[in-house]
């Protein structure tokens, strides 16, 4: 790093805050939690933009706000801790705009009223408090508690806030702004109400059931809200009339009726967004759509209407291309046209000498009544939908994943949400849509800077100047591309250091007399219990590991076999087998210690919807005495 004579040593800023009485903990982890006030911080060497040669800064921190972005070399206050920020990138936290991480599902009531006597007459209208789907009192902001893991992988993908919801109900109730820092969730919570939330469904047996059931539902809800305003106006009056029940329910939606809060609707169809807006429209009712995968379809109506989106970015399997093989194929031939001058001069077949032949058959000839079917015809059996309706599959597909680029070109406000899936893959899908053709500072705008202004927190979040929260992450690279790692993350104040990871494949060569060559059993635990698969490996010198790996479809028990590939590094085993079960794909990543014929570590399995990390160990079958 480039030293200026005029900066003030880190030493020295060290000493001033030991003379002035702060203290200091031991590791940056232990010193950020270990108080309930963030301490001042000075971060020097940071860059603002993604350019290298970008203006090098300092960022001053005190009190869980920037307090100042001084020019590298600038005389620092007294009292301050200082981090190298090593010419790495600050970029604003990012937001998760819709997650159910933190936040447990309503448990709901239905029957709010006496039941029905069977002795009287029947009755020509509907109970009075059928509630089935009906929980907009809950408020996750009572029950909210985010995991010490589960926040350190928010910061570790650099997202400092979360809106926690609660989901699955007609109105499921009101969502929790909170930061992934970690501490108490008194501590998290910025905004204990920041979304009611909706969505077409409403657990429990019984009515509604079925579309017009929930509609119905809703639409006499909302009417019940609203006489039960008029009833406590005659009642406060003295007017004739009954007493109003106490109803928290009805009361809960009061402040969507007056427009002071949002219903925020989980839909992905865009039959479903518009049967919301209308409903929505005929109840007087603000709302924001969750999931959005066909919005685009939509997106006229969402920019005129200024209905912001939160896309889950919940794409599915992605089906196979049907033309790859051809792409492939004539790709394969334009590489071979440009032949040798040798090739071009080999003499034809004609002209070859013909080799000597024995009349005789090979002695391990099968006869022609023995011979076996061949792969092509055991296969005339399998069933491969038509060309047409796999065009349109991979058409539909790529067109929804696409949604997010559309939406921009139609100004449609948006943000993403990871929903049930992790951050990491939230990160990682708008990753791929920025590779896509997404334009970058679309991309960072709906992670960073939309969802805060919708909250209304504009001021304060989604930038790196004065005066903001101090919630940002120093990146080893731009965050939206694919290696770019969390170097430190600070929120409210408060740092994380985390280990940066190299992103290049391990290289280094096997320890003397080690291979993980041979026939392995392998033996994963996960929510269904313990598993166990089989692996037939080869290894090269310098270490490369191929193979097969064969297991059970937790479907129907049928054998399943995938490749392999890895590396041996010293002791280090690491390996990496997608499989394939129907239209879902789970990648598993394995990395442990390899000893002459055991293997034990850390397995990940990667599916649609998240990430799960368990222990695994593999012996080698049977066991070898000498091994390469």
């Amino acid at each position: 790093m480039r030293m200026h004579t005029h900066r003030r040593p880190v030493a020295h800023l060290w000493i001033a805050a030991l003379a002035t009485g702060a203290c200091f903990a031991l590791g940056p982890g232990a010193f950020a939690q270990s108080h309930t006030q963030a301490q001042p911080i000075a971060i020097v060497d940071v860059r603002l933009d993604t350019a290298k040669d970008a203006p090098r800064k300092t960022l001053v921190l005190r009190d869980g706000r920037i307090e100042a972005v001084l020019e590298l070399g600038a005389t620092l206050p007294t009292g301050l801790r200082a981090i190298e920020g090593k010419g790495r990138l600050a970029v604003p936290a990012f937001i998760d705009a819709f997650t159910q991480a933190g936040t447990a599902a309503p448990a709901i009531k239905a029957e709010r009223d006496r039941p029905t006597s069977t002795r009287s007459d029947v009755q020509i209208d509907m109970r009075e408090a059928n509630r089935k789907g009906i929980a907009p009192a809950f408020r996750a902001a009572d029950v909210f508690e985010l995991a010490a893991e589960k926040a350190k992988s928010y910061r570790e993908s650099g997202f400092g806030w979360l809106v926690s919801a609660p989901a699955g109900e007609l109105l499921a109730g009101s969502s929790v702004l909170a930061t992934s820092r970690d501490a108490a969730a008194r501590d998290q919570i910025v905004l204990p109400l920041a979304y009611s939330h909706g969505e077409f469904r409403a657990s429990g047996a019984g009515y509604p059931g079925t579309a017009m059931g929930y509609h119905s539902q809703l639409r006499q809800f909302f009417l019940d809200a609203t006489r039960q305003r008029e009833l406590e106006l005659r009642f406060a009056q003295r007017r004739p009339g009954l007493r109003p029940p106490f109803d928290a329910d009805l009361a809960a939606v009061r402040p969507l009726l007056l427009r002071e809060r949002r219903l925020m609707c989980t839909a992905d169809s865009d039959l479903a967004i518009e049967r919301w807006i209308k409903l929505a429209d005929e109840q007087g009712v603000d709302v924001a759509i969750a999931g959005g995968r066909e919005a685009h379809v939509l997106g006229a109506l969402l920019a005129a209407r200024k209905i912001p989106v939160v896309l889950t970015l919940e794409w599915g399997e992605e089906p196979k291309d049907p033309h790859e093989k051809e792409a492939a194929k004539k790709k394969a031939e334009e590489e071979k046209k440009p032949e040798s001058a040798d090739a071009a001069q080999e003499p034809s077949p004609a002209e070859k000498t013909p080799e000597k032949t024995d009349d005789k058959p090979a002695p391990d000839a099968p006869a022609a009544d023995e011979a076996q079917p061949t792969k092509d015809e055991a296969k005339q059996w399998d069933y491969e939908e038509p060309l047409g309706v796999r065009e349109e599959k991979r058409r539909l597909w790529l067109e929804n994943r696409d949604c997010a680029m559309k939406l921009s070109t139609q100004n449609v406000a948006f943000a993403f949400g990871s929903a049930g899936a992790s951050p990491s893959d939230l990160l990682k899908r708008v990753r791929t849509l920025v590779e896509k053709g997404l334009p970058r500072e679309v991309a960072l705008n709906a992670l960073c800077v939309a969802p805060a202004q919708w909250l209304g927190l504009g001021e304060r979040m989604g930038a790196i100047s004065p005066g903001k929260d101090a919630t940002f992450a120093l990146w080893t690279d731009d965050p939206l591309s694919k290696d770019a790692q969390v170097a430190w993350m600070f929120v409210d104040g408060f740092d994380t250091e985390f280990e940066v990871k190299k992103a290049d494949a391990p290289t280094g060569k096997p320890k003397e007399g080690l291979s993980a060559a041979g026939r392995w059993e392998v033996t994963t635990e996960g929510r269904g219990g313990k598993r166990t698969s089989q692996m037939t490996l080869e290894m090269s010198a310098e270490g490369t590991v191929t193979g097969t790996w064969t297991s059970k479809n937790p479907r129907d028990d049928s054998e399943v076999t995938s490749d392999v590939t890895g590396h041996l590094s010293g002791t280090k085993l690491t390996l990496e087998v997608k499989l394939t079960f129907g239209e879902m794909e789970i990648t598993q990543s394995m990395s442990g210690e390899l000893s002459a014929d055991a293997w034990s570590g850390e397995s990940t399995t990667r599916r649609p919807g998240g990430e799960n990390a368990s222990p695994f160990s593999a012996s080698r079958k049977p066991k070898q005495e000498n091994q390469r």
